[in-house]
């Protein structure tokens, strides 16, 4: 079956808003589907492998499929689940959290969405596997990684992120994927935490604070912010420079790496506005690129 024919299924978990991976990978399968790819969703769960004891992983396969229902997805994007029937000829994309090739398909593309690993799962990726990656940051010494294999879809949320000119004070703050940096929180005492709270929610918290503190160095919500009018400030990787940091990062500016880079940050905020705007256009060069290497390789 050529490319042009053969359908791209993507795994995704049900869409949550606060869940970056979810998020990009709906977006993925929207993107395709909207330069006329036929992409889908496939829903294929946790396997828990990394966990050796065979009932401890049963039991928390039942509980997940319990908690689960239905599969969940966002209004606005087009991401239909695909039929069974179309498992076997398809191009199948995983995310690096997925261990193995669950599904035994012949042509495996694996998105790394993160570092390997970063999560305590062993992705066994197989040299068979096309590997792309999603920020410079996440192949640092994966030698067999192109620079050029970069796919970015990205949920601009302009729509409910807006300055809304509103009187300043205090800090925000946010650790997602940012543990490592847990000791600096008695350095920001009193400011308002972030995770768990809806986009909405945190709009509005960003739209009456003045500097976000944000110890996952690789998200969104420093665009967020800035739409907001609120400044992002990453609190610094151990043994990572500010260059180091942008260099394997879009927020070339308008984001302070530590807070002597705040007045910095405020004042080149427009130009990371001006920037996002150039985004959309981006991702969706990189999905087209995305799917013309694909027909080389399996064509």
């Amino acid at each position: 079956m050529p490319l042009a024919n053969r359908p791209i299924l993507v795994d995704c978990p049900s869409f949550h808003e606060n869940n970056g991976g979810a998020i990009v990978l709906h977006m993925l399968v929207d993107q395709l589907r909207s330069i006329g790819v036929q992409a889908y969703a496939i829903n294929l769960g946790h396997d828990y492998s990394n966990i050796k004891s065979p009932m401890l992983r049963a039991l928390k396969k039942w509980n997940r499929r319990r908690r689960r229902g239905s599969f969940k997805t966002h209004p606005s994007m087009d991401v239909p689940l695909a039929p069974i029937e179309l498992y076997e000829d398809s191009i199948i994309v995983y995310p690096e959290t997925r261990s193995g090739n669950p599904l035994q398909s012949k042509r495996v593309v694996r998105w790394l969405l993160h570092k390997p690993g970063f999560f305590g799962v062993d992705a066994k990726i197989a040299p068979s596997d096309i590997l792309f990656y999603y920020q410079k940051a996440f192949i640092d010494g994966i030698v067999e990684v192109p620079a050029e294999r970069c796919l970015q879809v990205r949920w601009l949320r302009d729509d409910i992120y807006q300055n809304s000119k509103m009187p300043r004070s205090g800090t925000c703050r946010m650790i997602r994927k940012g543990k490592y940096s847990l000791a600096e929180f008695t350095k920001h005492d009193g400011s308002i935490l972030l995770d768990g709270k809806s986009h909405t929610e945190i709009a509005k918290i960003f739209n009456t604070t003045e500097i976000f503190y944000s110890h996952d160095p690789h998200t969104m919500y420093v665009y967020y912010a800035v739409l907001c009018g609120c400044v992002p400030v990453i609190i610094p990787q151990p043994g990572i420079s500010s260059r180091e940091w942008r260099a394997g990062s879009d927020a070339k500016y308008g984001v302070a790496y530590g807070e002597s880079e705040i007045e910095w940050a405020r004042s080149t905020s427009n130009q990371l506005r001006n920037h996002m705007a150039e985004l959309r256009n981006r991702d969706l060069e990189s999905v087209r690129s995305f799917v013309a290497f694909l027909r080389t390789e399996f064509d």
